[in-house]
Formats: structure tokens, sequence, C-alpha cells
């Protein structure tokens, strides 16, 4: 369930905001034509509960600065 999921990568990016910028970026990176976006955002949560990923994904909550 996504909720469970939710909760779970929310214990290792515990601002909501970094966590949603996050989970957003990663499903663009990992995204697949004939794959649903559901199932992909899915992952990424999955992928941030269980830090697998966790260096290349924390390389996505690092701000950019304005110029």
């Amino acid at each position: 369930m996504r909720s469970e999921a939710i909760f779970r990568a929310k214990e290792m990016i515990e601002n909501k905001f970094s966590l949603c910028l996050t989970v957003s970026k990663a499903t663009r990176r990992l995204h697949i034509s004939p794959r649903s976006t559901q199932e992909t955002i899915s992952s990424a949560f999955a992928r941030i509960a269980s830090a697998s990923d966790l260096p290349i994904l924390m390389d996505l909550t690092i701000p950019i600065e304005s110029v």
C-alpha cells in the first residue's frame, strides 16, 4: 500500500517538501513509457524507504541555487 511506503520514506527524508521533491525527480528519471506513472511513483517511494539508491536520490534533494 502506498501510504505505508510514504510513511517508511518519510523516516529517511523528514521534510515533507524535500520528500515530495525527491519523489517527483526520481519519478521523472525512473519512468518508462509503457509503465503506469503510479507504479513508477510507488517504486520511487520504495527505493527511498529501503535506501537502496540513497546516494543517488540524495543528489536530487540538493537545492539548485538561482542566479
